[in-house]
């Protein structure tokens, strides 16, 4: 009866490693089930945060071309007042041997002092 009783402690060491065996497995399965979910999580902050960004790049961008539209404008209403500066320029001659423009401008500053 000894060698069947062998058989058995043998089959139970067996039975014992796979067991240890399964149970490592299973833990390391919830582990990675575990792990695969907070990377999903992790996944779905991050193309929230994405689509954020891109919104807000559109936003800016919107922003930006307002922003160059008004200094076009500024630009040109320069231009206009530098082009009408020097037809004024041509027709005033005077003033511009005592000053130019500017001093026309303050003209009646100085005489009030």
């Amino acid at each position: 009866m000894t060698v069947g009783r062998e058989e058995c402690m043998e089959n139970n060491a067996e039975l014992a490693r796979l067991e240890q065996f399964v149970d490592k497995l299973l833990t390391k399965y919830h582990e990675l089930k575990e792990e695969f979910h907070a990377l999903q999580a992790t996944l779905q902050e991050r193309d929230t945060e994405c689509a954020e960004l891109k919104n807000r790049l559109d936003e800016l961008s919107n922003e930006r071309a307002v922003v160059g539209e008004r200094v076009s404008g500024l630009i040109g209403r320069i231009e206009q007042w530098e082009a009408e500066q020097e037809g004024f320029g041509a027709e005033n001659t005077d003033n511009q041997e005592q000053g130019g423009v500017q001093a026309s401008l303050f003209e009646g500053d100085s005489e009030s002092l």
